[in-house]
């Protein structure tokens, strides 16, 4: 073979491999996005079990009696603040096959009790799409909504601007009035990760604007491209797209606001 047909061979291949990365990146980002999906599919499965069950069982992590079926709230156990307790991951463990590491968890200490338990990586809490995670373990990407304003997860029961998850509410499916199809519990998110097992900002947080939907470098909040995964307070998980109005997702964040949206 004469130097020429190398080199044109080497062209071929090139141009081929050229070809070939976009269409495996796309393929990549299409899993990755499917998965992210998943997991919040699997985490509000979850909150439902826990909902459903929580007037029937005696002793609820989050409950010394018995109380009206209702999602757990963001945070319970001793602590002064919500970073000294333990977070509404801990409480969901039973419910997504984490029985075991449940039991490295107790309820009547707080978070720094089970260091090496809260260290723990779990998948159903980390969006494969993000890089983040990759060399700190016992985080997570996923955060619930606690309503609007920075001070939405410390609001008591029933205050304008309230959303799914509070430190201390518990919120009951009828309490959300908007409708739980219209309402988003929870969300993907890229900064300010923290540990999954610690209560506060890590995995609770208020919406203050659209900024998760932001792609700029630095400043995205999502994992995957053009806009963000959410779970739904139904169940469902929708893709909310990065062009979507602040306005409606505000409105999608409260549960009692009394307004009628359409995220798509």
């Amino acid at each position: 073979m004469s130097l020429v047909e190398v080199l044109v061979a080497i062209a071929i291949v090139a141009i081929l491999i050229g070809l070939l990365l976009p269409a495996t990146r796309r393929v990549q980002g299409a899993a990755a996005r499917m998965k992210c999906q998943n997991n919040l599919k699997q985490l509000m499965l979850g909150l439902h079990n826990a909902h459903d069950a929580s007037s029937s069982v005696a002793m609820l992590p989050w409950a010394k009696r018995r109380i009206e079926q209702s999602f757990p709230p963001g945070c319970f156990g001793p602590g002064a603040v919500p970073e000294e307790r333990l977070s509404w991951m801990v409480a969901l463990l039973p419910y997504l096959e984490q029985e075991s590491l449940y039991r490295q968890f107790d309820r009547e200490k707080g978070y720094a009790a089970a260091p090496s338990a809260g260290q723990t990586s779990v998948s159903t809490f980390i969006c494969p799409a993000s890089q983040e995670v990759a060399t700190t373990a016992g985080l997570t990407n996923y955060v619930a909504m606690a309503g609007l304003g920075s001070d939405a997860a410390s609001r008591p029961a029933g205050a304008a601007g309230n959303g799914f998850m509070g430190y201390d509410r518990v919120t009951p499916i009828s309490m959300i009035k908007d409708g739980t199809s219209n309402t988003i519990a929870l969300t993907e998110t890229r900064i300010g990760l923290g540990p999954w097992a610690r209560g506060g900002t890590s995995n609770l947080r208020g919406f203050e604007s659209a900024e998760f939907l932001n792609h700029a470098e630095g400043r995205s909040r999502s994992s995957v491209p053009n806009g963000a995964n959410v779970g739904m307070a139904d169940g469902s998980v929708r893709f909310i797209g990065s062009g979507t109005d602040p306005k409606k997702l505000a409105a999608a964040i409260t549960i009692a606001g009394g307004e009628t949206i359409e995220l798509d």
